[in-house]
């Protein structure tokens, strides 16, 4: 909006292209050294300020850190450096039979240092997981500290991951990433499902995550996205160009408005929330799953009976078709609004299922006296899920600054996190600031040893705030699949907590925080929230699944004497577990990993036998495919839990006799000298 309307930027002293780590370091020594700001730039896609300008800095472009390899078949990792363009790193392990996983509506014009500084997150999430849960390591560059190798094995200062993931350059520079990959997908399936109304459609979104079926996209429209996208006709129904453009078209040819000025609709937005209201109903819901074929089929009878039972109508694969190919259209279609004199603009939140609906009417509520507000949910997991708002409002800044006010503070008051995947840069500093409470002091002590003298990106990210007590934890219903459990808890007093509220733990880890990153499998999310007390205030960090509001404090807060988390839980029901004699029982257990299984159990005996268990609708049929892939049948067996190892742990060799659990990238063992 400030270019259009002719407002100048601040523009940097100077431009930097650094070609390696060191020559980053040179650079914020120098910067360092004449008391200048550096301000890391990527590809400039971000939509929260976190690469905006500071008058007379140095701007670090990262775009000359280009290289991408070694690719590891065995380990499925790559390493890739921070100035690779999203879209160029994907091509390139397609090439070679892979995929990220990672797919944003910003992967032509966005890098992979910007992925990781924002922890960002790609439509199919759902599946993949965030960006974060791709990283096992990274190289970064500070001030203080200068070249590190952060997380994996052989990484220093492990901790540090989860909150330079997110700091948004504000406590160095990232210069690579060591990131998980997958083989490509060799069957997709996308369908999409009308329902009556949000209400039912996220019932059925909730069920379907929590069925521990895993799907790749679980992707809502509101019904007024559903009504300007016509998403539920067939393409040539809704003409070359959207709903909305359609309109601004007509409302221009009124008498009186002249092309290029402000579009009526945009000047009233109280009634023309009121008008789509009116012309709105039902919504639509896109999903899809992919992978391995058998794994695929095996999923999805149940799948489209959760659909079907929740109230949806089978709309075929058109939909979801549609969706699959535009799925990048969505940021090249707000210049018309620009244009004609208004703003379009998107701000993402998430909470837990049982408040995903109230969060979603408290925004829509904030914003209708500024603009014209719809919504998509999507990044959906078993404990909740984001929604994704729309705005476009008349092209007054006065206008904006007070709609983005409101809606932070609405999203603050219903319990939502402000961010799950824009990151945070400036325009949402102070309401994250809010959210992390007293916690920030975690991160002023990492700061303090990696950028003493505040060089890198100023003013980002975390800021002064006054004091807020935090409120009491939010209340969890049974639907956000949640338990609250002392930190410092054993296994046994979490299992027996769970089992007198009816559920079983999702992933039961000896410790309650779980392993670090690496030493599990990306889907494997050992808590959700976590409070505790810093020096005397209370602090509660976690209010949406995958949160992304800044750095991860949850494993620092979680160190705190008295730290209280909420943990993963299926519901005791289904359940179906088998045994074999296979020869390499944990090199076979690898294999069913690799293949896109996601067992509940996955466990040799000590007599080498292996166990693999599922829970849910589909259970038998996925331990048919097991049983398939392992060469004959699965003697069935009673389900039993079997605890997860929280480590320190060191990858190994499937055969090597210490093994104990096996991720995606490999077996491990304990590490003795680190314990």
């Amino acid at each position: 909006m400030d270019a259009w309307q002719g407002r100048s930027s601040p523009l940097p002293g100077r431009v930097a292209w650094p070609v390696d780590a060191q020559q980053v370091l040179a650079v914020l020594r120098e910067a360092q050294e004449q008391g200048l700001p550096v301000v890391p730039y990527g590809a400039g896609s971000g939509v929260s300020g976190g690469a905006r300008g500071v008058e007379g800095a140095v701007t670090l472009d990262t775009k000359a850190l280009q290289g991408i390899g070694p690719l590891d078949d065995d380990a499925l990792t790559v390493r890739c450096e921070a100035g690779v363009n999203g879209q160029h790193l994907e091509d390139w392990l397609r090439a070679r039979g892979y995929t990220l996983g990672h797919s944003p509506s910003s992967i032509w014009c966005s890098t992979v240092g910007g992925w990781a500084a924002a922890r960002g997150a790609g439509q199919f999430s759902s599946l993949y997981g965030v960006f974060e849960d791709m990283v096992l390591g990274c190289t970064f560059v500070s001030p203080g500290r200068g070249v590190v190798h952060v997380g994996g094995e052989g990484g220093e200062h492990g901790r540090w991951l989860d909150q330079i993931l997110g700091s948004e350059g504000r406590l160095g520079v990232i210069t690579e990433v060591l990131l998980r990959v997958r083989p490509l997908p060799a069957r997709r399936w996308l369908r999409g499902y009308r329902f009556a109304s949000v209400a039912s459609a996220l019932d059925a979104m909730r069920r379907l995550m929590q069925a521990e079926l895993w799907p790749s996209v679980v992707r809502l429209y509101d019904p007024v996205d559903t009504r300007i996208g016509g998403k539920t006709r067939p393409k040539k129904e809704g003409g070359q160009h959207g709903f909305v453009r359609r309109w601004l078209e007509a409302a221009e040819r009124l008498p009186g408005v002249r092309r290029r000025t402000l579009a009526l609709p945009l000047a009233l937005p109280r009634l023309v929330n009121e008008i789509f209201d009116g012309l709105a109903s039902g919504c639509l819901l896109v999903v899809g799953f992919e992978g391995e074929p058998d794994v695929v089929e095996a999923c999805l009878p149940s799948a489209t009976a959760i659909l079907s039972d929740a109230g949806g109508e089978d709309l075929g694969e058109g939909p979801g078709e549609r969706w699959f190919k535009s799925r990048h259209a969505v940021s090249f279609k707000l210049m018309p609004v620009f244009e004609r004199g208004g703003f379009a603009d998107t701000m993402e939140v998430a909470a837990p299922w049982s408040r995903v609906e109230a969060l979603y009417e408290a925004v829509r509520a904030a914003v209708r006296p500024y603009a014209l507000v719809m919504a998509h949910m999507s990044h959906a997991y078993p404990e909740g899920s984001c929604i994704y708002f729309s705005f476009a409002g008349k092209g007054d800044r006065d206008v904006y600054d007070g709609l983005w006010a409101a809606a932070q503070e609405a999203v603050l008051a219903a319990g939502g996190t402000v961010s799950h995947h824009h990151g945070v840069g400036q325009l949402k500093a102070k309401a994250a600031s809010i959210e992390l409470g007293a916690a920030v002091a975690g991160f002023h002590e990492l700061a303090a040893q990696l950028d003493p003298e505040e060089v890198c990106n100023p003013g980002r990210v975390v800021v002064a705030v006054d004091a807020i007590e935090a409120p009491a934890a939010w209340p969890l219903a049974a639907s956000d699949g949640m338990l609250r459990v002392p930190v410092a808890s054993s296994l046994a007093e979490r299992q027996a907590l769970a089992e007198g509220q009816g559920v079983e733990l999702m992933w039961p880890f000896e410790h309650t925080l779980g392993p670090e990153r690496w030493n599990r499998s990306r889907w494997q999310h050992p808590y959700t929230e976590v409070a505790a007390t810093v020096g005397d205030r209370r602090c509660v960090l976690g209010r949406g699944p995958r949160s992304a509001s800044g750095p991860d404090l949850r494993r620092w807060l979680g160190d705190r004497e008295g730290a209280v988390a909420a943990v993963p839980t299926v519901p005791l029901g289904h359940r179906w577990c088998g045994r074999t004699r296979a020869d390499a029982p944990w090199a076979r257990a690898l294999e069913l990993l690799r293949a896109g299984l996601r067992p509940a159990v996955l466990h040799v005996d000590e007599d080498g036998a292996l166990r693999v268990g599922f829970r849910g609708p589909a259970a038998e049929a996925l331990g048919a495919v097991a049983a398939a892939r392992l060469g004959g049948e699965l003697e069935s067996v009673p389900y039993e839990v079997q605890p997860l190892p929280s480590g320190p742990m060191r990858w190994c060799d499937p055969s090597d006799p210490r093994v104990v659990t096996v991720c995606e990238q490999g077996a491990l063992r304990r590490d003795e000298e680190a314990s």
